[in-house]
């Protein structure tokens, strides 16, 4: 089912009424193992880089050998909820656009490693991705070792690559409940997304914290086999993408901008986030495009 437009699914319409997304903006998505042979993603254009999950896999098969009838896995799910072909059942939000996939160890099972982020992320940028969904487990991220710090660093200066490349980073919030956020959703050139109910409201497993109230989103949850927050960040990944392929020529922090501006009187003044809306998105990036 595609998002409609009810008061809280961000206003997609007036993106996706007028541009399915264009072939020349790259989504990047870093991911667990994604099944390329999967129908909904079928003629897609879907580049894969990097290593394969399992050594053990064919460099050329991204994708695990699964149990037959299984369902598909997190990363499936995610570059569906992006990609998948305008006549599948449950269509992507920018099926248009090109996409290059990071598969990473350990999504679909224990949490990556901030390291391997780090290698996905930079992977990805250089790529050739404009906008990167990172739909993971962030509260789940190591922090008590010494090593663990070191890769949380190496982390965080791979979101640095991306900005100076002009390549936004948009990471799920988090499912812990709880107040906080990992460092990678408290960098200030990442766009974390909370996720909301039918209300608008956050949902109560959401993670919150006063940097995630600052630049972050709420967004409602793509409905593909997804939940939490690893479906909301596809929404504004989406959603950026789109805003993009509408306005190719717009400088990486006017997207960002005006994806995160929020509609007055809305302000940010709390953890928790102002609603994605896209209509306005829209009018903002146009405002700075025609400046």
């Amino acid at each position: 089912m595609r998002l409609t437009d009810s008061p809280h699914t961000a206003h997609l319409s007036a993106l996706t009424a007028r541009t399915a997304g264009h072939p020349d903006i790259v989504v990047g998505v870093v991911d667990g193992a994604v099944d390329p042979g999967h129908p909904d993603l079928a003629l897609q254009r879907i580049r894969f880089v990097g290593d394969p999950v399992d050594p053990a896999v064919d460099p050329v098969d991204p994708v695990p050998s699964r149990e037959p009838g299984a369902p598909p896995g997190h990363g499936t799910l995610v570059v569906s909820a992006l990609a998948a072909r305008p006549t599948a059942p449950t269509p992507g939000l920018c099926p248009g656009c090109s996409f290059v996939v990071r598969p990473v160890p350990g999504v679909d099972a224990p949490p990556a490693a901030p390291a391997d982020l780090a290698d996905a992320l930079v992977d990805v940028v250089v790529a050739g991705a404009r906008v990167v969904n990172l739909s993971l487990a962030l509260e789940r991220l190591p922090t008590a070792t010494p090593a663990d710090a070191t890769g949380t660093g190496m982390l965080l200066d791979a979101v640095e690559v991306a900005r100076r490349h002009g390549v936004l980073v948009v990471a799920a919030a988090g499912n812990d409940g709880e107040l906080g956020g990992s460092p990678l959703v408290r960098h200030p050139w990442v766009i974390p997304v909370v996720a909301c109910d039918a209300g608008g409201r956050p949902l109560p497993t959401s993670t919150l914290g006063r940097a995630i109230g600052r630049h972050g989103l709420t967004a409602p949850a793509a409905t593909r086999g997804l939940s939490g927050t690893s479906a909301a960040a596809p929404v504004v990944t989406g959603a950026a993408a789109l805003l993009w392929s509408l306005c190719p020529g717009a400088a990486a922090a006017a997207v960002r901008d005006a994806v995160t501006r929020p509609r007055p009187p809305q302000r940010r003044t709390s953890v928790v986030p102002p609603l994605l809306d896209a209509a306005y998105a829209y009018d903002v990036l146009r405002g700075h495009v025609s400046a």
